[in-house]
């Protein structure tokens, strides 16, 4: 009886995790191009990819019990280098990313997260030739979100890459501000 009892313990449990889960989304995504897939089955995890130009959202949604920073850390990893990658193909390989915040009780979507911004930093040659310098700018943000959803018992992890550097380019400052809007409108339920 009781290699019974524990075998259906172990089976709720593989089946809670192998559940799919509810894709974390944004409302208006139009001016983005999307790519959605299941990441893997154990524990289920969806990713959705949205970019346009410089502009990259990166969404994990995660099947967990609770928020243990643990967690967390393997879609980090994954979609941390998803913004890499973004960074270094529309900025230039040579930039710097450097952390410029954390923040462990971020509210965010009605729920407390965890946020880390970077900036992407390179130098920029500024100014009209003969009086032309070098000053290095920040160029884009990386911003890290991860939260837990109690009623769906899922977990968001959010990655996005945002201009920030615009040199009077109205295109890049609204591609930046239709970025953030992106981010702030991805609700778990």
């Amino acid at each position: 009886m009781l290699i019974l009892c524990y075998s259906v313990v172990v089976l709720l449990y593989f089946s809670f995790f192998a559940y799919p889960v509810t894709e974390a989304r944004p409302s208006g995504w139009a001016n983005f191009t999307m790519e959605a897939k299941q990441y893997r089955s154990f524990p289920n995890i969806f990713e959705s990819i949205y970019t346009n130009g410089k502009a990259l959202v990166a969404i994990a949604t995660i099947r967990t019990i609770s928020t243990p920073s643990t967690a967390f850390s393997m879609a980090f990893d994954r979609l941390d280098s998803y913004a890499e990658d973004h960074v270094r193909e529309q900025y230039g390989v040579d930039v710097d990313i450097v952390i410029e915040s954390k923040a462990t009780d971020y509210p965010f979507a009605g729920h407390v997260a965890i946020k880390y911004v970077y900036g992407v930093f390179n130098d920029v040659l500024i100014g009209y030739p003969p009086f032309q310098h070098l000053e290095r700018v920040k160029v884009a943000e990386i911003g890290a979100l991860a939260w837990f959803c109690n009623v769906d018992f899922e977990s968001i992890v959010v990655f996005y890459v945002s201009p920030f550097y615009f040199d009077e380019d109205p295109a890049l400052e609204a591609l930046s501000g239709l970025t953030i809007d992106l981010v702030d409108d991805i609700s778990c339920h």
